[in-house]
């Protein structure tokens, strides 16, 4: 019998979007804007080459590659957007709030990629 919610892609998600917080959270620390920002650039591309990879290694090319980018990048500027935001936030309660901004963001920037700009990029 097969059930309607996957649960290995559940733990993978849950797995990427703890590894944005806690790495964006740890670049963060002392309100070091600068080591934040490139240690976003570093994470975005780290999964967007995760994702092309995952995309060359399927047998049928079903997905576009605009799914890839947008899915990769919403996560990690939605993130940092909400780090930024919850300067004066307890630590405990800034640590949820970014993880359930990436883990929303990962699901959505994976459906807003595969509907809009899949249509509008040639890739």
């Amino acid at each position: 019998m097969t059930g309607i919610i996957d649960y290995a892609a559940l733990a993978i998600a849950v797995l990427i979007a703890l590894g944005i917080t806690t790495a964006l959270m740890r670049a963060h620390r002392d309100d070091n804007h600068r080591r934040g920002w490139i240690t976003a650039g570093y994470l975005a591309a780290a999964l967007i080459s995760i994702g092309l990879a995952d995309l060359v290694v399927a047998p049928r090319h079903e997905i576009p590659g605009a799914t890839v980018l947008v899915g990769a990048m919403l996560p990690v500027l939605g993130a940092v957007g909400m780090i930024r935001a919850t300067r004066r936030v307890r630590p405990w309660v800034r640590w949820l709030m970014v993880f359930g901004t990436a883990f929303a963001l990962l699901f959505g920037g994976l459906l807003i990629g595969a509907t809009v700009p899949s249509h509008l990029l040639p890739f």
